[in-house]
């Protein structure tokens, strides 16, 4: 009886450890969700504040993503969407983290990266996801493009707007032409410009 004690809870362990996991994972992508985002940008904005170190975040909108949807069904935008978290996957380096952010919005957190070098990462990615070429039922789904918007802290924004300002960076990229990557401004840029 002891022993099938122990062993229902070890089962119940694992199986709270595999829900936990299922609740802050993407289950199309396999990246981290919105909700592991809102848990761990608290603890990593913390740790850069605390360390003096900045972070910066990328976030990123596959340009026209309904196309795919529309001219060749929803499975393969599926495809799209898991071919862009298989770059980011492979584009996040040790301490990084990607996630899927909603729909065909993702975003990477970059530790220890200044906004210089954010802006070279981003248009790593941005060319990795222009390389993609996704065939989905026989047939090429065409060109994949992404606009991506570049935020840092301390410079140019503070931890509490990293992820808003990444997000007005990436709209600005999307006004201005899409497959493009825009920085943050900071309030004295946006007075002069």
């Amino acid at each position: 009886m002891l022993a099938e004690n122990i062993s229902l809870a070890i089962a119940n362990l694992r199986l709270r450890e595999a829900l936990r996991e299922m609740a802050l994972a993407d289950p199309l992508t396999g990246l981290a969700n919105r909700r592991h985002l809102e848990t761990t940008l608290r603890r990593e904005l913390s740790d850069a504040e605390r360390r003096h170190a900045p972070i910066s975040c990328l976030m990123l909108d596959v340009d026209h993503f309904k196309r795919f949807n529309d001219d060749f069904g929803h499975d393969a935008g599926d495809a799209v969407l898991q071919a862009v978290g298989a770059v980011l996957k492979r584009s996040a380096r040790e301490g990084e983290l990607a996630f899927r952010y909603g729909g065909e919005e993702f975003l990477l957190l970059l530790r220890d990266v200044d906004l210089a070098l954010a802006r070279e990462r981003a248009e790593e990615v941005r060319a990795r996801i222009k390389a993609i070429r996704v065939n989905h039922s026989g047939r090429e789904l065409g060109p994949i493009t992404a606009s991506l918007g570049v935020a840092s802290s301390p410079e140019p924004c503070t931890p509490e707007t990293l992820v808003q300002s990444a997000d007005a960076a990436l709209m600005r990229a999307k006004r201005d032409g899409r497959d493009r990557v825009a920085v943050a401004e900071t309030r004295r840029g946006r007075a002069s410009a």
